[in-house]
């Protein structure tokens, strides 16, 4: 029987070297690029790297990504161009057969003799890999040094629910270089199947509390507190106080949005809520925002930052989390600008910037899967 099942893995193995090998060029390519969105895929760079750590180019690129071509692990990642220097030196690296630790070591090294630039604060990664034992399909956000008491995100592993289908963003080793945001992308062909199998009716719910806090992820609701505005006054009313760094507006019936924010951005909910009550509109209440802004009377949103909204109607994303990216634009973080309303409507939604560029910009995260989302 040993005999036998040898035999078989190696027949197997043989097996997959000739089909690797009978990969055409064009398929390496497509599959390489799959991470992406559609809009960016065509243009995106391909290369690979060779025993010795050199690169080798499938494809010359045009836009701001690049994607290698499938790893030994079987994932296919995509990288900003801004990354492409330090990606070539720590290829280097890696053949020469250094441990990881030792890698990260010289990279580190690296960046403090200036030899590499760092990653840009908020670059976007992409990532495939083939089965369901991991997240297929996954989007990671970088926010080096970070601290998720600063940026208002959940600390909670999200891995089983994604999984599931169903997995919220969480961040992973926060106060070193290499923090981020993990963003699992549900109900999306290459993701990993299952999702929600009902959607939770929250229209009628009797406390306000609890349903101001339902954007958030389930870990960070019981900390948060809970403020309201008079309409007619924009008077604001606390109805409970919080525990952590999250603030949670209670549903505006005028707008059927319910927001939670990091505490720290409270002057600037004041001042839109006092902006409306005097009869302004969205756009006017945006130009005071931004002019208070400017002014330093309230503060600017800081790189990285989460806010989350929830909305029950089908004629808008229904759970939303943006991540605040003041001033950057798609070219430096390797980010897509194409809008995901329709594929967001329908449940199925990719992250996408809007934006760029202004201190407004932001990065859309539609949460597809879960029984707040929207249906697919």
């Amino acid at each position: 029987m040993k005999i036998i099942s040898s035999i078989s893995v190696l027949v197997l193995s043989l097996f997959a070297a000739v089909s690797v090998g009978a990969q055409s060029h064009a398929e390496m390519i497509a599959k390489a690029v799959q991470p992406l969105p559609d809009d960016l895929q065509d243009a995106a760079g391909v290369y690979t790297y060779d025993d010795s750590g050199q690169r080798q180019t499938l494809r010359q690129g045009s836009n701001n990504v690049e994607c290698r071509t499938t790893d030994e692990n079987g994932f296919n990642w995509c990288y900003p161009v801004t990354s492409t220097d330090r990606r070539d030196y720590q290829a280097k690296l890696e053949a020469k057969d250094m441990s990881r630790e030792e890698v990260r070591e010289a990279m580190t090294a690296a960046e403090e003799a200036g030899e590499v630039e760092p990653w840009p604060f908020g670059s976007l990664i992409y990532r495939t890999y083939g089965n369901d034992d991991r997240i297929q399909l996954l989007w990671v956000v970088l926010v080096p040094n970070a601290m998720a008491e600063d940026l208002g995100m959940s600390l909670a592993s999200q891995r089983d629910s994604s999984l599931a289908g169903q997995g919220l963003p969480w961040m992973m080793r926060e106060g070193t270089p290499g923090a981020h945001l993990m963003i699992p992308i549900n109900s999306r062909e290459l993701s990993n199947q299952g999702g929600a199998k009902m959607r939770k009716d929250t229209k009628a719910m009797d406390d306000m509390v609890a349903h101001a806090t339902l954007p958030l992820p389930e870990d960070l609701r019981a900390g948060a507190a809970v403020v309201t505005y008079d309409p007619d006054t924009g008077a604001r009313k606390v109805l409970r106080e919080g525990s952590n760094m999250i603030e949670c507006q209670a549903r505006d019936e005028r707008t059927g949005f319910t927001r939670c924010y990091h505490k720290g951005l409270a002057a600037e909910s004041n001042l839109r809520a006092k902006l409306s009550a005097e009869g302004k509109d969205f756009q006017a209440v945006s130009a005071g925002v931004n002019a208070a802004r400017a002014d330093g009377t309230i503060p600017v949103a800081r790189m990285g930052s989460i806010a989350y909204r929830l909305y029950e109607e089908d004629d808008r994303l229904k759970l939303l989390w943006v991540l605040r990216l003041p001033n950057a634009t798609s070219a430096e973080l390797g980010m897509p600008t194409a809008s995901q309303r329709d594929n967001s409507l329908a449940g199925k939604g990719l992250p996408w910037m809007m934006r760029e560029g202004t201190p407004s910009a932001h990065l859309m995260i539609p949460i597809n899967g879960t029984e707040l989302s929207n249906d697919d």
